[in-house]
């Protein structure tokens, strides 16, 4: 048996994060509701796996009741694609900056909805145990994440920091970093081989910036089981690449593993 073939599942509407080819995920990231609409629409005509909608870059972000009507209208039209619902603040690469309960409160009205399939959790976010806590109550599953847009940590403490969220009791462990030399992206790539070995949950892996993508194209040898692309917009990430090249890079790189 391969590796691979004993790497953990997570399936979500049908989509098997964890096996095959890493999954595509395409961000929806404008800020008002007709240029939202009108990508959502493009992007269900598309090849992608699943959707990433950063509510964050969201005009009315912090009025929950839109935030929920917008997510419902969301899922309508991408269909039966997985919707993941992703709150970015400031502390990890946007401009939101959600007062007291704001972050977990978006996150567990998202999931009381029933119009999301995903929820991204900041796994350093103070109230990260109560955001688990209402993706739980709602059978959400959840991606905890980490970003670093300042540098790579070691090897050892990014697979550290994937069984940690695992520990924690995540579905799937996320881990963005930002690389500053090619052996940064070395670093990043062992730490993902290593922790695939072992781990209970799928990961989801990334170096980000130009330097980086090649950890975007070929997650499936190391042991990342999604990746980022864009759709004729803005990107959610650096280093996010036109979702047809991705696509066909993967084509290219054949067979699972």
């Amino acid at each position: 048996m391969s590796a691979a073939a004993s790497r953990p599942v997570l399936t979500v509407r049908g989509v098997e994060l964890g096996s095959g080819r890493p999954k595509v995920i395409v961000p929806l990231t404008d800020a008002h509701d007709s240029s939202l609409i009108a990508a959502a629409k493009r992007i269900a005509a598309s090849r992608t796996d699943m959707v990433e909608w950063r509510v964050d870059r969201y005009a009315a972000r912090d009025d929950n009741t839109k935030v929920v009507a917008m997510a419902e209208r969301i899922h309508q039209i991408i269909g039966d694609r997985p919707l993941l619902f992703t709150p970015r603040t400031k502390h990890e690469g946007s401009d939101w900056n959600p007062p007291g309960d704001s972050y977990r409160d978006i996150i567990a009205d998202a999931c009381a909805s029933g119009h999301v399939d995903m929820v991204d959790v900041q796994y350093l976010n103070p109230a990260v145990k109560r955001c688990f806590e209402a993706a739980r109550a709602h059978r959400v599953p959840i991606i905890a994440s980490s970003h670093d847009f300042s540098g790579t940590p070691r090897a050892a403490e990014i697979a550290d920091r994937l069984d940690a969220m695992a520990s924690l009791g995540a579905d799937i462990a996320k881990i963005a970093v930002m690389p500053r030399k090619p052996a940064d992206v070395a670093a990043l790539l062992e730490a993902t081989a290593v922790a695939a070995q072992s781990s209970k949950v799928p990961l989801m892996t990334m170096s980000m910036g130009p330097l980086g993508v090649v950890s975007r194209l070929a997650g499936q040898v190391f042991g990342s089981c999604a990746t980022f692309a864009t759709l004729g917009g803005e990107g959610s990430a650096p280093g996010q690449l036109p979702l047809d090249e991705v696509l066909a890079v993967m084509d290219l790189l054949g067979r699972d593993l």
